[in-house]
């Protein structure tokens, strides 16, 4: 059995904070605490992971990152503002890829409460709040990043993808278009959910009807794009607009619509979102939806950081931190054709 910074802290008759900063050598336990968590401690054989985290008698400052994907340009840049804070701040981090598996995701808490890092920086929540509210119970401090949960009030640094959608839908509703189809993934996934209900939110307010059959549910492999934009066009109404949940997804529908024989934006508008590198030189030169990725990383880094360095059980008020998205227009989207009148 593993013994926990929660089983020291009950032993030593102290909080789980006090026997964190107590192990980890702050300057603001005094000595006959310190004295007591650390013979706890050895009582517990927790010691000997004590002293593997802390290396010529300095304090340990690791921390852990869970990410949800390594392949995601967006993300990657999430991850660099991140990495950049981490270490010009003097910290290392260890890395743990989990492709938003949930099995994944519970074997990377588990290695990295088996390295004992100090703080844990969160990218995907596919396992739920249940690792989370166990690392809230063992006094291990973690902040969700471009990530939230319903189920759990917790520290989070996150783009305002609701408000992005309805700018979106704002500005295609302004250029005429009714029919707007949303082709994004798996609802369960935070990023997804949080573009569609902005996507809901959008319509209602410009009062247009929501069709679930613009909406279509896809697997979120490319290859299946395709058959998605054929599905969307067949249908007696098709879609004037097409929103993309990534700029990465853009290409493929714009390459499907092309082999359909439908032009963008003359027959279709096409709008994405995150506004990366290849947004401008795709043809015609795409629409988006632009997002602070570094900066998101950045300042979910630094409420961590801040989180480290607060006094022994000094209060935390919770940190929501949630960045605008801004509309880049391009030329990807235009007025909507006569056909498409609703």
């Amino acid at each position: 059995m593993i013994v926990s910074i929660r089983d020291v802290a009950k032993r030593a008759g102290v909080s789980i904070s006090t026997a964190s900063r107590a192990l980890n050598d702050k300057p603001d336990v005094n000595k006959e605490v310190r004295l007591r968590v650390q013979a706890a401690a050895e009582e517990l054989h927790y010691a000997a992971n004590v002293h593997a985290r802390v290396l010529g008698g300095g304090r340990n400052r690791t921390l852990g990152l869970i990410i949800a994907s390594t392949s995601a340009p967006f993300l990657n840049t999430v991850v660099a503002g991140i990495l950049d804070t981490v270490a010009a701040n003097g910290y290392s981090i260890i890395v743990y890829n989990t492709d938003e598996d949930p099995a994944r995701e519970l074997q990377a808490y588990q290695q990295l409460r088996a390295q004992r890092v100090i703080g844990i920086l969160v990218t995907s929540v596919q396992s739920g709040s249940a690792p989370l509210r166990q690392l809230q119970a063992d006094g291990i401090p973690f902040v969700l990043v471009n990530r939230r949960l319903d189920d759990l009030d917790t520290d989070y640094a996150i783009g305002d993808l609701r408000d992005g959608m309805q700018q979106v839908i704002a500005h295609l509703a302004q250029l005429g278009h009714r029919r707007i189809a949303f082709i994004g993934g798996q609802l369960e996934r935070f990023p997804v959910r949080e573009r569609w209900l902005g996507y809901r939110q959008g319509l209602a307010a410009h009062g247009i009807p929501y069709d679930p059959a613009l909406a279509p549910a896809w697997d979120e492999q490319m290859g299946t794009i395709a058959g998605c934009v054929r599905a969307l066009m067949a249908n007696p109404q098709p879609p004037t607009a097409i929103f993309c949940y990534n700029d990465w997804t853009a290409p493929a529908v714009l390459r499907a619509l092309a082999e359909l024989g439908y032009r963008a934006p003359a027959d279709v508008s096409v709008i994405g979102y995150d506004d990366l590198p290849i947004a401008p030189y795709l043809t015609p030169p795409l629409t988006s939806m632009t997002q602070p990725a570094y900066e998101i990383g950045q300042a979910g880094t630094q409420i961590l950081l801040e989180r480290l360095r607060r006094l022994a059980d000094e209060p935390w008020q919770i940190r929501h931190l949630s960045f605008q998205c801004q509309l880049v227009p391009r030329q990807s989207t235009g007025p909507a054709p006569v056909r498409g009148a609703s």
